[in-house]
């Protein structure tokens, strides 16, 4: 459970230190290569074992980490673009409600069963998710604004499945180097990007940047490490409503404390209904 608590919290973190990138002028594509860097040499040092370069080439889960490369440094881009553009709240909706997409796969794929107990929280989950950011007014957003929901529901759902599929089928004491590979492949493309844009003189390199996505590759790395971790002990169908309903609530609440949002009574039953039901998705 420890693990689970960790990935909360951790995964939480992420989408409010973009806020705070927003905040102080933090360019999100050059810390998103910082933090990277600072994860992928996290896990190279943390791997304990002797490896060469072949080893890497030749891991059975060698083209899921290319794979899962691409649609980290995708999605992270989303998070980063939709906390700013629509905030911590949407964003989190948007991502969270993709639980569908792993739940679905844990009962398709990986044989996984559904309790009664476990169907109602799962139920109850989405449902929270709503109400825990309706806001009383009605919001107008441009078509642009309204893919972005769709985009990070997609990816998100994707790349979670995608992580459980590799945890079920390929890996074994390795967890350290295939977090390092794609984190590799992540900042390569993120690299290749900045160079674009630097050449196109769009942008200009600064360390603040470069700081702020250390710090956001600490938590990055840590949220990762857990979410893994607590594949190897919940199914997907107990593991991912918890995340998904806990790092709502705690994106709920640090827009109250920390952005002086204001929540509605509504907004504080959606807290309420997620909390219920990640009791009922743990019960057995």
């Amino acid at each position: 459970m420890l693990y689970l608590i960790a990935s909360v919290l951790f995964s939480a973190s992420i989408l409010i230190l973009f806020r705070y990138f927003k905040r102080f002028g933090i360019d999100n594509l050059q810390a998103i290569i910082a933090n990277y860097l600072i994860a992928s040499v996290i896990g190279f040092v943390a791997y304990e074992n002797p490896y060469t370069v072949n080893d890497i080439y030749t891991s059975p889960w060698f083209p899921m980490a290319v794979l899962l490369g691409f649609i980290f440094i995708g999605v992270f881009f989303l998070f980063a673009l939709s906390s700013q553009k629509a905030g911590v709240a949407v964003t989190a909706v948007a991502s969270r409600m993709s639980v569908v997409i792993p739940v679905a796969g844990g009962f398709l794929l990986f044989g996984e069963q559904a309790g009664a107990l476990k169907l109602i929280g799962i139920a109850l989950a989405l449902p929270a998710f709503y109400l825990t950011f309706k806001k009383k007014q009605s919001v107008k957003v441009s078509l642009a604004l309204a893919i972005l929901p769709f985009l990070i529901f997609i990816g998100t759902g994707t790349n979670d499945l995608l992580m459980k599929f590799t945890d079920y089928h390929y890996l074994s004491d390795d967890l350290y180097l295939l977090l390092a590979t794609i984190f590799v492949f992540s900042m390569t493309i993120g690299s290749f990007v900045l160079l674009i844009r630097l050449y196109k003189k769009q942008t200009t390199l600064r360390w603040k940047h470069f700081f702020a996505g250390l710090l956001l590759g600490l938590v990055n790395f840590a949220s990762t490490y857990y979410m893994f971790r607590s594949m190897t002990v919940f199914e997907s169908s107990v593991m991912f409503p918890v995340l998904n309903t806990g790092v709502v609530s705690i994106a709920a609440l640090a827009d109250y404390f920390l952005f002086g949002e204001k929540l509605s009574r509504t907004n504080w039953i959606g807290i309420a209904l997620a909390l219920i039901a990640i009791v009922f998705i743990s019960m057995k």
